[in-house]
């Protein structure tokens, strides 16, 4: 399995790659966990609204560590 990742406008996304499917998961802001929501296929795949960012593993670590220490502070 291979896993991409991604910025959609200010929300971690994260696609695992199967053989002949992809399962995305989206960061919940309330929570800081991930949750399977397979909208974001569509927007991933078809972005034109110019709001995806490809990200590296480190990057999009970095970034969602980020976003749960702000979310402690509030």
């Amino acid at each position: 399995m291979e896993k991409k990742f991604y910025k959609y406008g200010l929300r971690p996304i994260f696609e695992e790659v199967e053989d002949r499917y992809s399962t995305f998961y989206a960061f919940q802001f309330d929570t800081g966990e991930f949750k399977e929501d397979m909208t974001y296929a569509s927007k991933i795949w078809s972005d034109f609204s110019g709001d995806k960012e490809d990200l590296t593993e480190e990057e999009f670590n970095m970034y969602v560590e980020e976003l749960r220490r702000e979310r402690k502070l509030s």
